[in-house]
């Protein structure tokens, strides 16, 4: 290899300019034509298998010439015939070519080959390291995985546009797509990418050039734009096509969000981490309590927020002072009117008076309290039932509601076997009801809880049968005791002819199976002669009894006589 004195001028001067600053076009044009090329590029098409973020140092966009696949260093538009080619590896795979083309006429035997490797190989370092810099750049400013703004950007982006335009009015958005677990479950993790991609490049289509858009991570994004645009965004994100999955070909998804809005701050006083805490703090509450595709931040919803913060804070120290009570909703016998059971649903008395369990159930669920709640119950609930069996009584089986939450919980088994003995109770004394609504996810845990409980002699009650998808199956792999109608049904009787069926079926293969059936919600006769017709002989609900608390719950073991259908 011979350079000449220019060759070897120019590439120590490029290499000195890369150090501090960006080449300029004109040291490209310089050095390439002292190499004699007449236009030098680099592809970017890497192939289906290495197309991908994490495996390409040169995927960044640069701010050489694109051409395609091409990034153009230099080309001076002469015709070009001899080309050279030399290919380079990322972590042992091939993954870029740089090209060298040069005027017709010139040969292969005319050229320092030598040379031009190495001229080569000097610019191919010097476009990964520049290269890496830009990467860097992008990944404090972008989303990794689709490469829109994440949140850093859009912070700097909004502070930036409010201060150049004063008094400018802007909506801060809070996304969170709706049912996107369907996409993963249909298509896997990597639909659910793809789908993802996707979706942000449609939602950077739908803002103007200064408003802003950035993914939060998982299926959250944040916007901020006009006031006067909110309208059109709202329109847009209701339902966002997501098609051409390549993981999940021949499906097409249909998203929609839950929004979340703080409105304009016309004085622009406040941060934008604090514009975006008020638009999560709705976004999360239309998702939660109020099942509302967007909500607002105002003056109303702070006053529900502060109310949840309340129940938050409230909660240990009220289980502490015993403010959790169980009241007692009765099961009778139609036939004869006798009390065979008793449900104990969750109570609580704060400071005289009661707190409606919509008030307080959701605001625990979301925040993980339910388990320990439903534990408090069970403990005050086998804590009556010793105090009856101490008065001389003989209470009826008392059922205790387990959240699917307690699934997860280590020992649960344990825990509660241990408290039914800390009160010196048997296993025939409780029951056990869980809800009917268990995720595919869920199946197994559950059968095992069963499971568990059913060889420690404890009876279990599914709650709110017919409501879920799966009914038939849980019936037939659940060894349950008893199955309860949920009350959706026992509404519509006598009249409604569907119902009637639905509920007969339930009847008939509960006895099949040798399991006792109980109907919720029974709150005139007409429907308890219907249930007797159909072969149920117990109801709960409020024909026969509220629920009540202790010292009344006393009275009606001391009685056990309701009037016969």
């Amino acid at each position: 290899m011979k350079l000449t004195d220019e060759q070897l001028s120019d590439l120590h001067h490029i290499i000195r300019t890369a150090g501090r600053e960006n080449i300029k076009q004109e040291d490209y044009n310089r050095i390439c034509e002292h190499f004699r090329v007449s236009k030098f590029y680099f592809d970017v098409d890497m192939g289906e298998a290495l197309r991908t973020r994490d495996s390409h140092p040169m995927i960044p966009p640069v701010e050489e010439k694109r051409d395609g696949d091409r990034i153009v260093l230099y080309d001076d538009g002469s015709q070009t015939g001899l080309r050279l080619k030399y290919t380079y590896f990322f972590e042992e795979k091939e993954y870029v070519h740089s090209y060298l083309e040069f005027r017709i006429g010139i040969r292969k035997e005319d050229l320092d080959l030598e040379a031009l490797q190495f001229f080569s190989d000097v610019m191919h370092v010097l476009m990964s390291r520049k290269n890496m810099k830009r990467m860097l750049d992008i990944s404090r400013n972008s989303d990794a995985l689709t490469g829109i703004p994440n949140i850093v950007h859009i912070q700097k982006k909004y502070k930036d546009v409010t201060r150049e335009i004063p008094g400018s009015e802007f909506v801060v958005i809070r996304l969170n797509l709706q049912n996107f677990k369907y996409v993963n479950d249909v298509g896997g993790a990597r639909a659910g990418d793809e789908a993802i991609i996707q979706y942000s490049r449609k939602l950077c289509e739908f803002v103007e050039e200064d408003e802003g858009v950035c993914r939060l991570g998982g299926d959250n994004f944040v916007l901020y734009v006009h006031t006067e645009n909110l309208t059109k965004i709202r329109q847009k994100v209701n339902s966002v096509l997501i098609s051409n999955l390549k993981s999940a070909p021949g499906n097409n998804f249909n998203i929609s969000a839950w929004m979340g809005v703080s409105m304009e701050d016309k004085e622009n006083k406040k941060q934008f981490s604090e514009r975006l805490n008020e638009a999560s703090a709705a976004c999360e509450l239309g998702k939660g309590k109020l099942k509302m595709p967007i909500v607002f931040y105002d003056e109303e919803l702070l006053e529900t927020i502060s109310h949840n913060r309340n129940i938050i804070s409230m909660f240990r120290p009220a289980i502490q002072k015993r403010e959790f009570m169980p009241f007692f909703q009765a099961k009778v016998n139609m036939r004869d009117g006798s009390l065979v059971g008793f449900e104990a649903l969750c109570r609580w008395k704060h400071e005289g008076r009661f707190i409606y369990p919509d008030e307080f159930i959701p605001v625990l669920d979301k925040n993980s309290f339910i388990p320990e709640l439903d534990m408090t119950i069970f403990k005050e609930t086998c804590s009556s039932i010793r105090q009856w069996k101490n008065m001389g009584l003989n209470p009826p089986v008392v059922s205790s509601n387990f959240s699917k939450k307690n699934l997860f919980v280590p020992d649960i088994e344990d825990k509660i076997a241990d408290v039914i003995d800390d009160f010196g109770l048997s296993p025939d004394d409780v029951e056990i009801e869980i809800t009917e609504s268990i995720k595919d996810n869920e199946y197994e845990q559950l059968m095992s809880f069963i499971s568990k409980l059913k060889e420690r002699g404890i009876r279990i009650s599914i709650d709110d049968f017919g409501t879920g998808y799966s009914s038939l199956s849980l019936i037939h792999n659940i060894d349950a005791d008893a199955i309860k109608i949920d009350r959706s049904f026992v509404d519509k009787l006598p009249d409604d002819k569907r119902s009637r069926i639905l509920i007969e079926s339930i009847i008939s293969i509960a006895n099949r199976l040798q399991m006792s059936v109980i109907a919720e919600g029974v709150e005139n006769e007409k429907q308890g002669r219907a249930l007797l017709e159909m072969g149920c002989d117990t109801a709960q609900g409020y024909f026969y009894s509220k629920p009540v608390d202790f010292e009344e719950a006393t009275r009606l073991i001391e009685e056990s006589a309701f009037r016969p259908m």
